[in-house]
């Protein structure tokens, strides 16, 4: 990973955690689903969705996934999606460039989610 890159994905987390810490009162998000698949909710259903898109390289796949299925105003899908984001934000950079997505990606990703929530300015810190 370059330098650009560290910085960029330092910014992801940055950006992740104050997200966070602004909405959830936590610290980084960590959506975990139950341990048996009958308990899944429909936020579990499509976190696992999506992230199993991702790990097969269909990342743009599941984050269109996610934008179509994200429940407004719910902090469950809030905590999802910033999860979802830092999971892409810790895979290699040629993974992603091999999949056709960018930390810039990600970045904006995490942005638009933020306005979603009545978070702005965020452009000013990257």
């Amino acid at each position: 990973m370059g330098l650009q890159d560290d910085r960029m994905s330092g910014n992801i987390q940055d950006i992740a955690r104050l997200i966070t810490r602004l909405l959830l009162q936590g610290d980084m998000p960590q959506y975990t689903l139950p341990a048996a698949e009958a308990d899944y909710t429909e936020a579990d259903q499509l976190f696992s969705k999506i992230m199993g898109l991702a790990d097969e390289g269909d990342i743009n796949g599941a984050e269109n996934e996610l934008l179509m299925n994200m429940e407004d105003d719910d902090p469950e899908y809030l905590e999802l999606a910033l999860t979802f984001y830092l999971y892409l934000n810790d895979m290699d950079g040629d993974y992603l460039d091999d999949h056709d997505y960018s930390r810039e990606e990600i970045l904006d990703g995490l942005k638009s989610l933020a306005e979603d929530w009545g978070v702005t300015g965020l452009e000013t810190l990257v």
